[in-house]
């Protein structure tokens, strides 16, 4: 399983900081992963608002996501709804790129 950062133009200073050295779309993951030797099981952006939230405060503020009472909010009461929309509804972007591979037997 693969939880990696999602689209280019969201990297920022703070991604470098963590470790961040690229951002994938899902064709450039399957690919990677197809060459990798994996057979790809599931791939599929998750947290579409998250992306747009990380562009507005890493890229354009150029900040870095706090702790605070607007982020404990965010994750008590808007990513369990999102969790169970996502679980329905595939997102056509998002902050992260979700995929899991196997090796073929």
């Amino acid at each position: 399983m693969l939880i990696v950062p999602a689209f280019a133009f969201a990297m920022s200073e703070f991604d470098r900081a963590v470790g961040h050295q690229r951002r994938y779309r899902i064709p450039a993951l399957a690919r990677a992963m197809t060459r990798a030797g994996l057979s790809v099981r599931r791939c599929h952006y998750v947290n579409g608002p998250g992306l747009l939230a990380w562009f507005a405060v890493c890229r354009v503020l150029r900040s870095r996501p706090k702790d605070g009472p607007l982020l404990r909010a965010y994750d008590r009461f808007y990513v369990p709804v999102e969790r169970r929309l996502e679980s329905r509804v595939r997102m056509p972007f998002g902050q992260s790129v979700f995929a899991v591979g196997r090796v073929p037997q």
